[in-house]
């Protein structure tokens, strides 16, 4: 068997001594010095976007550590390196999942007169399920099978670009659940669920109504019960392996169950070539995020030690973080992300503001997880629509019109839920 390139080798090092150190309560630094040797190792690979995005949060997470520390901050250096490490280390046992995708239809198979396309309901249904497991593979999925030789139609793009990241904001396989359990402290996934359901469940509406009013007619992904076994599967795990154990973080039960999970459920015949391949190349390809969540990381606690070594806190335009101020702060979120500043910027700088008000946990939950969903779903900007522009030949200017009004529609919808949660007591 060949070598792992140094790079996947220091990844899943890292995992496992993650996984290790998170059940026997060992500090994670050492683990997050394995991430930092594998992003610093392929640093001049990234994206320029990437590694320019990577500098400037980084250099300010720096510039915060410098005053805080020169303050006097009683907070420890160490919180820089590792304090996204349970977010990494869920990152790269998720990223297995993508070796259980159903194979991919045959080329010749998209075109021929006895095909059967899917409905609309159940492409949106289907990329959305898949999608909260299996994360961008599962756009690639329906994509490739949806396209014509020109690419996604406007109404195939709305689908798949809002469906997918919608589940963002319940599914325990989305990095952003992982956020919200590590920005927002005593969360916890159960008492959060029904309302990210809730929120998911009203973007898809929305999403939906939206493509009905657009003519044209519609070529979906056609979908059996079967194909609906590995992300039923997973979440079942999930939820039943929480209840055995509530003390076990998400983050780490994911970690455990998805690389399990991947290799029973990949197709048998090509089991190895595919762990093979992402061994090789899955966890090599996982540098980008690991870089933004690095840099993200030090700006986050740059940014809490500064507020700690400041005796009176933050000066917020409110005193309370109620339902309303926790809508208001989705539009912040949103806002920034319509413009490009990926919600993991948002979260993490807002988090350490918000801290001092002592907020619910379960509200600034919804909040993070409906920013992310609403906020990746409707920015041309975003990792999954800027596939959809780049790969699919939809148009980076024709998806930001159509997607504007699905922000502010979605940012008010979201409102409603809130405002229903804060009635219900």
């Amino acid at each position: 068997m060949r070598r792992l390139r140094p790079s996947s080798a220091l990844i899943l090092a890292m995992l496992g001594l993650s996984i290790v150190a998170s059940l026997l309560h060992w500090p994670l630094w050492p683990a997050a010095i394995l991430s930092w040797l594998a992003t610093l190792r392929l640093a001049r690979q990234l994206p320029s976007a990437s590694r320019r995005q990577a500098l400037w949060l980084g250099g300010a997470g720096v510039g915060f550590w410098v005053v805080a520390l020169w303050r006097g901050t009683p907070a420890s250096l160490l919180q820089a390196l590792a304090i996204n490490q349970t977010l990494l280390m869920m990152f790269a046992g998720v990223s297995f999942l993508s070796m259980a995708a159903p194979r991919p239809q045959a080329a010749d198979a998209r075109h021929d007169g006895a095909r059967h396309d899917g409905s609309l309901l159940g492409t949106l249904v289907g990329v959305h399920l898949f999608g909260a497991v299996i994360n961008l593979s599962a756009l690639f999925l329906f994509a490739d099978r949806m396209q014509f030789e020109r690419g996604l139609s406007r109404r195939q793009a709305m689908v798949l670009g809002r469906a997918f990241p919608a589940a963002a904001a319940w599914s325990p396989f989305f990095v952003a659940m992982g956020v919200a359990l590590t920005y927002a402290p005593g969360l916890e996934f159960t008492a959060l669920l029904p309302w990210g359901l809730a929120c998911a469940g009203v973007l898809l509406t929305l999403t939906a109504l939206d493509v009905l009013r657009v003519e044209g007619p519609f070529q979906g992904y056609p979908l059996s019960p079967g194909t609906l076994l590995l992300p039923g599967v997973l979440a079942l795990a999930v939820l039943l392996w929480h209840s055995w154990r509530p003390e076990m973080g998400i983050p780490l039960i994911i970690s455990v169950v998805a690389p399990v999970a991947a290799l029973l459920l990949a197709p048998r015949g090509e089991r190895q070539v595919r762990l093979r391949q992402q061994l090789d190349h899955g966890l090599a390809r996982l540098m980008p995020q690991f870089a933004l969540f690095l840099a993200a990381g030090v700006l986050s606690s740059g940014l809490s030690a500064l507020l700690a070594s400041w005796p009176d806190g933050p000066v917020l335009p409110f005193a309370h973080f109620g339902h309303l101020q926790a809508w208001l702060t989705l539009g912040v979120i949103v806002s920034l992300a319509f413009v490009g500043i990926h919600p993991l910027v948002g979260v993490t700088t807002l988090a350490p503001l918000l801290a001092s008000l002592h907020p619910e946990p379960t509200l600034l939950g919804m909040v993070f997880l409906m920013g992310w969903a609403l906020g990746t779903g409707s920015s041309p900007l975003s990792g999954s629509n800027l596939v959809l522009c780049s790969r699919y030949g939809v148009a980076p200017r024709e998806m930001l019109r159509w997607n504007l009004p699905y922000a502010v529609v979605g940012w008010l919808a979201c409102g409603g839920i809130l405002a229903l949660r804060a009635w219900l007591g």
